[in-house]
């Protein structure tokens, strides 16, 4: 099994409740393996609660082919969430982790 793991830093101001989408691709990197994807809230202030969280990760193919010519293209949607409390801390950035492992 090969494991390969890429970090992504994210500027995306998300208050409690808000959502944001990442998209990967497109990029033959996605056609096959078992991906995981992880965030870490940057925090920068104290005694505030950041709350970061996936709702979905997909793996999905698009064909922006035309006619009989057909191109495939795979991507990788992550939707995030800040599911803290009203009140509780925006994320202002975060640091995503992806990993995919190969057999």
């Amino acid at each position: 099994m090969a494991t390969q793991t890429f970090s992504y830093f994210f500027v995306q101001n998300l208050p409690p409740g808000y959502r944001g989408e990442i998209t990967w691709g497109p990029d033959p990197f996605f056609d096959r393996g078992t991906f995981t994807v992880s965030a870490h809230p940057v925090t920068n202030l104290r005694q505030t609660l950041y709350w970061l969280t996936f709702d979905d990760v997909s793996v999905g193919k698009k064909d922006i082919g035309s006619g009989d010519i057909s191109n495939v293209q795979s991507y990788l949607w992550a939707k995030t969430r800040n599911s803290g409390l009203s009140g509780q801390g925006t994320v202002k950035s975060h640091t995503v982790y992806l990993t995919r492992t190969t057999a």
